[in-house]
C-alpha cells in the first residue's frame, strides 16, 4: 500500500489533476501489489517455512518468483490498456520492472520476517509460560493432599471418629475441586469457598486452638488471583504457625483494593524455634505463579516481626 501510494503521488500532474490512464495505472499497481504480496509471496513463504529448508532460500525464491509474476502481469496490462507505441515486450522494460519489484518485495519480505519473528517469539514465551504454569499447578494438589493425609494420620490413633470425619471433609474438598475446571487463576470470592472446606478439616484437628479472623472487602471478592492462592497462605499459617503453638492462635486475613491494586495480608503467631524445616513448596510455588501471571506488577513479600509472621500480596486489580 505504501509503495502504491508513492507511485500514485508521482503521477499527479502539475495542475493537480489525475488523468484517466494514470488512474488506471494506479489501480493496476495497487491491485498487483496486494495480490502478489498476499496470495503469492506470503502464501509461498508460509507454505515452505513449515519444512526444514533454509529461510534465505525460501525468501529468495519467493521474491524472485513474485517479481516475475508481477512483471508479466504488468506486461499483459500494458498490452491490453497501455500506450500503443510503447514496447511492453522489450528486454529493457521487462528487466526494469523485475528490478523494481525485486527491491519492493525484498523490503516487504524483510518487514514481514521482522513481524512474524517477533510474533513467534511472543507465542513461544506464552507457550513456555503456560507450560510452566501447568507444571506448577500440578504441584498444588499433591502438596496439599500430602499435608492433609499427614493430618489424618496423626488423628487415627487419637480419635477414630474425628479421623473418619476428616476423611469425609477431605473428600468433600476434592469433590469441589474436581467439579471446577483447572485454571491458572480464579476470583478471590471463589477461593474463599475452598478455604472454608480446608478450615473445616483443620478445626476438627486443632479444635479451640485455631481461630480465624477474615476481613474481606466486597470489592476485592471479584478480584483475579492465582488458583489456590489464599489456601496456600492459610495452610502455611496453620502448618508453620498455629499447629506448633500449645495455645494455638488466630489467623488473620485482610483483603482490600487501593489505587487499582488488590492487597492481601495474612498474619499468624509463630515461634521460630518450633518451625520445622521443609521444602516450603507452597510459598515458592505461589511466588512463581504470581510472576508468570502478573509479571513485575505482582509481588509477594514475607516478614517476621517478634512472634508474628506476615505474608503480603500486591496484585493488579483485575475482575476475574
Amino acid at each position: 500500500m505504501f509503495f502504491s501510494f508513492l507511485m500514485f503521488s508521482a503521477i499527479i500532474t502539475k495542475e493537480g489533476d489525475v488523468f484517466t490512464d494514470e488512474l488506471l495505472k494506479f489501480i493496476k499497481s495497487i491491485t498487483v501489489s496486494l495480490l502478489a504480496t498476499h496470495f503469492i509471496l506470503r502464501a509461498y513463504i508460509k507454505k515452505h517455512n513449515k519444512n526444514s529448508q533454509s529461510s534465505l532460500k525460501i525468501y529468495s525464491v519467493a521474491i524472485i518468483f513474485t517479481a516475475i509474476v508481477a512483471t508479466l502481469t504488468g506486461v499483459a496490462w500494458g498490452l491490453a490498456f497501455g500506450e500503443a507505441e510503447k514496447s511492453y515486450l522489450s528486454v529493457e522494460y521487462v528487466l526494469m520492472n523485475i528490478s523494481v519489484y525485486l527491491v519492493l518485495y525484498s523490503l516487504w519480505a524483510a518487514l514481514y520476517l521482522a513481524i512474524t519473528s517477533n510474533r513467534e517469539r511472543i507465542q513461544l514465551r506464552r507457550q513456555l509460560r503456560d507450560q510452566e504454569l501447568s507444571s506448577l499447578m500440578n504441584q498444588i494438589n499433591p502438596h496439599f493432599l500430602f499435608n492433609s493425609l499427614n493430618t489424618i494420620r496423626g488423628m487415627i490413633y487419637e480419635d477414630k471418629d474425628k479421623s473418619a470425619e476428616l476423611v469425609t471433609k477431605l473428600s468433600t474438598l476434592f469433590r469441589y475441586n474436581l467439579s471446577t475446571d483447572t485454571k491458572a487463576h480464579t476470583s478471590l470470592g471463589a477461593e474463599l469457598k475452598i478455604c472454608e472446606h480446608y478450615l473445616a478439616i483443620e478445626e476438627i484437628r486443632l479444635g479451640d486452638r485455631l481461630k480465624v479472623n477474615f476481613s474481606v472487602s466486597k470489592e476485592s471478592e471479584s478480584a483475579k488471583i492465582p488458583t489456590m492462592c489464599l489456601l496456600t497462605l492459610i495452610e502455611n499459617a496453620i502448618k508453620h504457625g498455629i499447629a506448633n503453638l500449645q495455645k494455638g492462635g488466630t489467623v488473620t486475613l485482610v483483603s482490600k483494593v487501593e489505587h487499582n491494586k488488590l492487597l492481601i495480608e495474612v498474619n499468624n503467631p509463630y515461634q521460630e524455634d518450633l518451625v520445622k524445616s521443609g521444602t516450603k513448596v507452597g510459598l515458592k510455588n505461589l511466588k512463581q505463579r504470581i510472576e508468570l501471571i502478573f509479571g513485575t506488577q505482582g509481588k509477594l513479600t514475607q516478614q517476621s516481626s517478634g512472634n508474628t509472621f506476615s505474608v503480603s500480596l500486591s496484585l493488579p486489580f483485575e475482575i476475574s
